[in-house]
């Protein structure tokens, strides 16, 4: 499947808009608290209000080995966010990425002649390392804005792009939009849930006509906060993708973590990301089978030997490929340096 290109303007607008703090109204509210007939723009109410101003959080972790194992392991994770008092925008970059070193091989230098019919008895061999390629690749980048309607209510809009190569999933763009609720907003403790519609356009490693290139669905999400004491925090978000066309084919992202505080802007945090999709890509894999001559009868050379298949021993034979789906659960400890402003 190729990406359709003609959907990147659209996502990359919706993104504009929330890097660039699109803006939010505190509208007129009568004595019931919903909006009044005030009539002013988004951009002129943000003048009028406080600001909050910018926050910066950005998570790293780096594993480096050498010798036996060559091995480097990559985590990223930064989080901007834009407050203002009727609303928020977010932009959230995360990326693992791991390479583990290629085997070593013994190599003939500088080469080889001999005569033909001849076999080559003396040569000279030097130990090579071959190159290594990414065993784990997973990046994720999403833009939203929320602007109040109520102090219990809002209503929210943004786009996200991901890849994950091990899962199969080459790239997936969802645009959303939609309203939310807001259940605590404390210096202590925040919790809001949203729900809406959605449109997503994804491209897999390996073509499966079961699955909708293009679709639209349905969104619900979560973000949690909690402060406890002065230097642990407890955070969890939730995002769960449905396609309308078929109920089966949904995709979840969540993470809980703890993070433990060491000074004003350093802290240790550990999380824990859950990715499921109820109806993984397909990949290919080997098909083959254990042949081993079998004499049913019991009796030696009695002519009635056959081949039969065995789970294990006898003769590998190569029957080619065959499709299976993959893992639908993926599964991301860990532990990272918090820098934050």
């Amino acid at each position: 499947m190729r990406t359709d290109w003609r959907t990147i303007p659209l996502l990359l607008a919706c993104l504009t808009t929330v890097v660039a703090g699109g803006g939010a109204q505190e509208p007129d509210t009568a004595d019931d608290g919903w909006p009044g007939g005030r009539e002013t723009s988004i951009a002129r109410e943000l003048d009028d209000e406080e600001d909050n101003g910018w926050s910066n959080a950005t998570e790293l972790s780096v594993v480096r080995t050498g010798g036996n194992a060559d091995t480097q392991t990559f985590g990223f994770k930064n989080t901007l966010r834009r407050n203002w008092t009727g609303a928020r925008a977010r932009l959230r970059a995360d990326g693992v990425r791991a390479r583990t070193g290629g085997d070593r091989l013994l190599v003939v230098e500088p080469g080889l002649r001999f005569l033909p019919g001849e076999l080559p008895d003396e040569f000279e061999t030097a130990v090579v390392q071959a190159g290594g390629t990414p065993d784990v690749e997973q990046y994720f980048l999403e833009g939203r804005l929320e602007v109040n309607i109520s102090d219990r209510f809002f209503w929210n809009t943004g786009t996200s792009w991901d890849r994950n190569n091990d899962a199969g999933i080459r790239n997936r763009y969802i645009a959303f939009g939609g309203i939310g609720n807001v259940w605590a907003d404390t210096e202590d403790l925040s919790f809001s849930t949203g729900y809406g519609i959605s449109y997503t356009v994804r491209e897999e490693l390996e073509p499966d006509a079961a699955k909708d290139d293009r679709f639209g669905g349905f969104r619900l999400d979560s973000d949690y906060h909690h402060r406890l004491g002065a230097t642990l925090e407890l955070d969890s978000d939730l995002a769960l993708n449905v396609n309308l066309l078929s109920g089966s084919d949904y995709s979840l992202n969540v993470t809980n973590a703890v993070g433990v505080a060491m000074s004003d802007h350093l802290s240790l945090r550990i999380s824990l990301q859950h990715l499921y999709e109820h109806k993984p890509a397909l990949e290919d894999a080997a098909l083959r089978a254990h042949v081993m001559l079998t004499d049913p009868d019991g009796t030696p050379g009695s002519g009635d030997e056959v081949f039969e298949t065995a789970v294990a021993g006898g003769t590998v034979l190569d029957l080619g490929t065959g499709q299976i789906r993959k893992a639908g659960l993926d599964a991301v400890l860990r532990t990272a340096l918090v820098i934050s402003f």
